[in-house]
């Protein structure tokens, strides 16, 4: 059980790293949909999941995808006026 929670947080790491710099090239919108695919994809599979490899890996993916929903979490904050940026970002976290 372990293995799985550690498999999410690990593919949260590189997923942050990896999807935040395709938000910074290719842009947010496409960042944001690979994302939204990548979690749903992976989280349908690990429905399937019939070993524990099969599970860590399908979980390391749907970790991966959560990596980069801090793309989006930037976009809001664009919109935020400065002078309720910092609380109204603090809420949503």
């Amino acid at each position: 059980a372990a293995s799985v929670t550690s498999a999410v947080f690990v593919g949260q790491s590189v997923g942050t790293l990896c999807l935040g710099y395709m938000g910074d090239r290719m842009g947010r919108k496409p960042a944001f949909l690979v994302t939204a695919g990548i979690i749903c994809l992976f989280g349908l599979a690990t429905s399937f999941c019939n070993t524990l490899f099969g599970l860590v890996l399908c979980r390391f993916m749907v970790g991966f995808g959560v990596g980069g929903l801090t793309v989006p979490f930037d976009t809001f904050a664009e919109f935020i006026p400065n002078s309720h940026r910092g609380r109204d970002l603090i809420k949503i976290e």
